[in-house]
């Protein structure tokens, strides 16, 4: 399998797209990556991505809250990120992470693709 720059660049756009969709403002700029060796991993950083409400909580030390709300927003979204990345790749995905950082605001998600690994269930 190999994931194309053109791919790449669309897989931004599409995260970028569907952040402001869901937490009402986007990151300030995704980079993307790709791993050539099986696995392939497809890892999208989103940086600046904390809300204003995030950014205060954890300013105020609050930082465990910013992770479960995003842990949250993670498991609540995971479906459309799984299949605008599944669409524009063209390949189902085996297993996905996201997380983020409490301060910095540096999110990533991690897109694997795998035949000798099973798809994960839907939700």
């Amino acid at each position: 399998m190999r994931i194309t720059k053109a791919q790449r660049n669309a897989v931004a756009e599409k995260v970028t797209s569907l952040e402001r969709a869901f937490y009402g403002r986007g990151p300030r700029n995704v980079q993307v990556s790709v791993s050539d060796d099986e696995p392939v991993s497809l890892i999208v950083l989103s940086i600046d991505t904390l809300t204003v409400a995030d950014a205060v909580l954890s300013e105020r030390g609050l930082r465990d809250a910013v992770i479960k709300h995003h842990e949250a927003l993670h498991d609540a979204t995971r479906q459309d990120f799984l299949e605008a990345v599944e669409n524009i790749v063209g390949e189902t995905v085996t297993a996905y992470l996201a997380q983020v950082h409490p301060s910095t605001g540096h999110a990533v998600r991690v897109f694997v693709f795998s035949s000798e690994i099973p798809a994960e269930p839907a939700e």
